[in-house]
């Protein structure tokens, strides 16, 4: 079936965006930590967010970490960037007041679990502290995230925030409203297949929430599926 959107499409998506939202630490005092860690993407509002992080006292550290992404590297007829995600997020942190003294930057990794090896080998190699981590990340991706550190990098105490813009707010028209539905159901499968791969810790997903990303897959919307890999979550 063509993946159109509707009223039906969007009711099962928000239950999607809030499952894979829920983890993130409410709006407002982020608490302390010793790192922010920003999971580079094509979305810049992570980079804003994690310098508002910053400026709120999270952390006396943020660490910008990514090469470039499938989207970023210039799949899917996007254009490829020239610099890296951390390069191009500490550039927008520094114009939003981070100091360069307070940035660190990883640029070497292209998906998630590379963010948190390569950013957990700089720590150490520069004996950085890292009890306690707090991660930002395109909104969607706190379970995930928090779900591949738990893996990853066992040692620090996780938490995530993100920019809070709220399902109806990420996209910002109909192309990317669309997107953005795909990218919710790949994710939540990711849940799954990360995990039995030995690459992020299990999550439980509810009935409810398995019915919405059933509904969504038989609509069509499966183009950010995991290849090779079934369809269901």
């Amino acid at each position: 079936m063509t993946a159109e959107l509707n009223d039906d499409v969007h009711a099962a998506a928000r239950m999607l965006w809030d499952f894979h939202t829920a983890p993130a630490l409410p709006a407002g005092d982020p608490g302390r930590h010793d790192l922010i860690l920003a999971l580079g993407s094509h979305d810049l509002r992570v980079a804003d967010h994690a310098a508002l992080l910053w400026r709120q006292g999270a952390a006396p550290l943020l660490l910008c970490s990514g090469c470039r992404g499938r989207r970023t590297g210039g799949s899917d007829g996007h254009p490829r960037w020239e610099r890296t995600e951390a390069a191009v997020f500490a550039d927008i942190a520094r114009a939003a007041g981070v100091p360069r003294s307070a940035l660190v930057l990883e640029d070497r990794s292209t998906n998630t679990g590379e963010n948190l090896d390569f950013s957990r080998a700089l720590c150490d190699r520069d004996g950085l502290a890292s009890g306690r981590i707090l991660i930002t990340a395109k909104p969607y991706m706190a379970r995930r995230a928090l779900a591949t550190a738990k893996v990853r990098w066992t040692d620090p105490e996780w938490a995530f925030s993100g920019h809070a813009c709220g399902y109806d707010g990420y996209p910002a028209d109909a192309s990317e409203a669309a997107e953005l539905v795909h990218f919710l159901v790949g994710d939540l499968q990711r849940l799954d297949v990360y995990a039995e791969r030995g690459w992020a810790a299990p999550v439980a997903v509810p009935s409810g929430v398995r019915d919405a990303f059933d509904a969504l897959v038989g609509w069509g919307f499966t183009a950010h599926l995991v290849p090779g890999s079934a369809a269901g979550a």
